[in-house]
């Protein structure tokens, strides 16, 4: 039996309501706030509200294109505002392609979560599912969720949350064997604010420690772990690479390593027009891959790096799949 892998950060999912549409003046008020779409975060620049409704329809389209493409059994998602967002986008740009979708409601402020999703028709009997948003950077305390205000305003906080996002657990009973997904979203490189008493490096360190933890619990339970996710950071960078470290080291496999660094890049970073390894796959030794592949068909065309085809309405602003490269792995299991 063959179990096609997936990972993707879709780049800012979120969902558009009713009360932003032209016609939601006069409707009842459950119908003036409900979910009817997909868009960005990013908008767009400048236009009218319609405007940016087609550019962020047109993006999404290639976003599902990325996804259609790979053909996963099994997809790993980040950057997905909750679990409607990503109902709403398999219904509407995927043809309910997935049957079993699963988010649990993460730690970041910007209010992006990773999920996971299966596709309709794989022999997959799901067995658990299990969230570690609760756990905590300091021992012996609780994570204190809220809203606190700074200089810029008020801002979500989850205050002493070793996971920015989540490492979302979903464990697959597939071709009588259990297979444990791992989706993860590690702290970014950026500065950290105020607030954060730990460097982002120290802070991702500490997040790829437990991930690894939970891989070994896995393995030695006879599961068959599989991490996937955007772990933030290139693991040939010399300065940070070192903090993914211990889940590159649990007795994984990384599915791309042996890719020259040239070839496993999987995002662009429009600023300073770079590109790096932030995605990864990485398997149990039991697990034998047939089959890889890094979908970059639709990054923005200012990605100078990408020389290969992309899909036909990708351009130079606003309407890029992502600004992640999709990961995929076929394996014999």
């Amino acid at each position: 039996m063959q179990m096609r892998v997936a990972w993707f950060n879709v780049e800012n999912l979120f969902t558009r309501y009713a009360f932003a549409s032209a016609d939601a003046d006069g409707l009842a008020y459950d119908r003036q706030v409900i979910a009817i779409g997909v868009t960005s975060l990013d908008r767009g620049a400048g236009g009218d509200g319609q405007t940016n409704i087609a550019l962020a329809g047109m993006q999404r389209d290639n976003t599902a294109r990325v996804i259609l493409e790979m053909m996963p059994d099994v997809l790993g998602v980040a950057e997905v505002e909750n679990l409607e967002a990503l109902r709403i986008f398999n219904q509407q740009y995927l043809s309910h392609y997935f049957d079993r979708i699963f988010l649990v409601e993460g730690n970041d402020g910007r209010g992006i979560d990773v999920g996971i999703c299966v596709r309709k028709g794989f022999a997959a009997k799901v067995l658990g599912i299990r969230t570690h948003t609760h756990e905590t950077l300091q021992p012996g305390q609780s994570v204190q969720w809220g809203v606190v205000a700074d200089d810029s305003g008020p801002t979500y906080l989850a205050k002493n949350a070793l996971f920015s996002r989540d490492c979302l657990e979903l464990d697959l009973e597939v071709n009588g064997r259990v297979v444990t997904f791992m989706a993860n979203h590690f702290k970014s490189q950026a500065k950290g604010s105020r607030r954060d008493f730990l460097s982002p490096d120290e802070w991702r360190l500490k997040q790829a420690t437990r991930v690894a933890e939970l891989a070994q619990e896995a393995l030695a339970a006879g599961k068959l772990p599989i991490v996937f996710g955007d772990l933030n950071v290139d693991n040939a960078n010399p300065q940070r690479g070192n903090s993914i470290a211990p889940v590159l080291n649990c007795g994984l496999v990384d599915a791309f390593a042996d890719m020259s660094v040239e070839e496993r890049w999987t995002h662009y970073f429009m600023v300073a027009q770079e590109v790096s390894r932030l995605d990864y796959i990485l398997f149990p030794p039991a697990l034998k891959p047939t089959q890889r592949g890094i979908n970059r068909r639709g990054l923005t065309l200012k990605c100078q790096q990408y020389k290969g085809d992309r899909y036909p309405t990708i351009g130079y602003a606003h309407n890029a799949a992502s600004d992640h490269a999709g990961l995929v792995v076929e394996f014999a299991i």
